[in-house]
């Protein structure tokens, strides 16, 4: 007896979109060492089609979508030129953007176009040579995201999760409304930090010590929001020391990541049970490069 769905089909699918993208910008200089920039973009992208079948029978597919974008800011250099600052506002609509409604009670992949989604935030960046050999960069940003969409649904989990959303019934099966909630894996805040810091042996090689840490806050894993399937606020770091020679070309360094073992979900499947996968656990390990 053959295990597994039957498979069924052909199904066909055809598609001929047209659209022009374009991108206006423009360039302020305040003084020599400040600059002010604005920038209107509108982008395009193309219908997709469902690379594979699910469960359920029949061919996914979403219509094109379309994006205009707005963004400025300033760019400025600092303390004779030690340090880079970049400052900038931004907001985008996306018409008919696709997305990805996935698991469900059903299990199935199925591609949708919301009606609208929204962007909008800031991001400032700074890097800067505290010495000669010691570069600091910090890097920090803000999204707010909103799906607008009143009749947007997708089937919500098959293992017991408390959906938050309004639902709605078609064809028996509920079905949960994701008007104005945030895209999935969409952070609102995330900030960055890392520190370099060189010293040199002689012309052509150094030791250095370099770490990195990142942070962003909790996020959704799915379109629909529930409780369960929401990844709490994550802040990873790691360390690097090393020495390297023949002006760069050769690299042996110890490393660390997840220094601090901490233990995040970072996605989920819903179809029948409430399962989470992990991020990396704390690791170390050896590192040697060469170049040619």
């Amino acid at each position: 007896m053959p295990f597994g769905t039957p498979v069924s089909g052909p199904y066909l699918a055809n598609t001929d979109v047209n659209d022009i993208s374009w991108d206006l910008s423009g360039v302020y200089q305040i003084t020599d060492n400040l600059n002010a920039y604005a920038r209107v973009a509108k982008g395009f992208r193309a219908p997709s089609i469902q690379g594979c079948l699910a469960f359920t029978p029949g061919l996914s597919q979403a219509n094109s979508e379309k994006v205009i974008s707005y963004e400025a800011g300033i760019k400025a250099d600092l303390f004779n030129r030690r340090a880079r600052l970049g400052f900038n506002v931004f907001r985008y609509n996306v018409d008919g953007q696709q997305l990805i409604a996935v698991g469900g009670s059903n299990n199935t992949a199925r591609l949708l176009n919301a009606d609208k989604t929204i962007g909008q935030g800031f991001e400032l960046d700074l890097e800067a040579y505290l010495t000669d050999h010691v570069l600091l960069t910090l890097g920090s940003s803000y999204n707010d995201t909103e799906i607008d969409d009143k009749n947007l649904a997708v089937a919500i989990c098959g293992g017991g999760c408390t959906v938050t959303d309004p639902t709605t019934v078609i064809g028996g099966q509920t079905y949960a409304l994701v008007d104005g909630n945030p895209l999935p894996q969409a952070p609102k805040w995330i900030h960055n930090v890392t520190l370099r810091a060189g010293f040199p042996v002689n012309d052509a090689s150094e030791l250095y010590v370099y770490t990195d840490w990142a942070y962003r806050s909790e996020v959704n894993f799915f379109l629909y929001n529930s409780p369960e399937f929401r990844g709490r606020s994550s802040m990873e770091g790691g360390l690097r020391v090393g020495y390297n020679w023949a002006y760069g070309k050769y690299d042996a360094s110890v490393f660390g990541r997840n220094l601090t073992n901490q233990t995040r979900v970072v996605g989920a499947i819903d179809f029948n049970n409430l399962t989470g996968f992990l991020n990396e656990p704390r690791t170390f390990g050896v590192e040697f490069t060469a170049k040619f």
